[in-house]
């Protein structure tokens, strides 16, 4: 008989304290970007507007993801893991580039187009659409613009609190995979 040194409920617990952790650090960095950087005229919409898409996003599908988890969902993980990269690049390292002078967006998805002779042009200014280009990265970049210290403290600990979530969710799969196995393989 197999010894396990976890339980899966742990590194459960574990994932909810940070996925909260997570959500609470990025909802002050969306309350930087609405009310001290004024984010939402690049995406020409008001600031009611900025949130209340953001509460959309953010509200419902990372807590079903988490939701899911907790019952060891595969798709949890997936939506999980899709958001835990969002945010850790979103309201972390892309705001780490802004420090550095740069304020071009990532890139990746419009090189991955370009590589298939397809253009996307400046989505600036077009409303929410325009906001989820921004979150992928499509559109062209933001204004140069400064977020006060308290922001960049939140975003080194959104940083932090979302690799490890990423390690969690990570660990957490491979156990439950493990786990699957062993049922369908019976004892070794």
């Amino acid at each position: 008989m197999r010894h396990r040194i976890f339980h899966f409920s742990e590194p459960i617990r574990g994932i909810t304290i940070l996925f909260v952790s997570s959500i609470l650090l990025l909802t002050m960095h969306v309350l930087d970007d609405a009310f001290i950087v004024g984010e939402a005229a690049w995406y020409g919409i008001s600031t009611a507007e900025f949130l209340a898409s953001l509460v959309l996003i953010y509200g419902i599908f990372p807590p079903l993801g988490l939701y899911l988890v907790q019952r060891g969902k595969v798709l949890g993980f997936v939506i999980l893991i899709v958001y835990t990269l969002q945010a850790f690049y979103g309201a972390g390292l892309n705001h780490v580039r802004h420090l550095m002078g740069d304020f071009r967006g990532s890139q990746a998805l419009n090189s991955l187009l370009r590589t298939f002779d397809i253009s996307v042009g400046n989505l600036n200014g077009q409303g929410f659409w325009s906001l989820l280009a921004g979150m992928l990265g499509l559109n062209d970049g933001v204004p140069p613009h400064t977020h006060s210290m308290f922001s960049n403290v939140v975003v080194f600990l959104s940083i932090a609190v979302n690799l490890t979530l990423m390690g969690f969710l990570l660990f957490a799969l491979g156990q439950m995979v493990a786990r699957q196995l062993d049922r369908r393989l019976g004892p070794v």
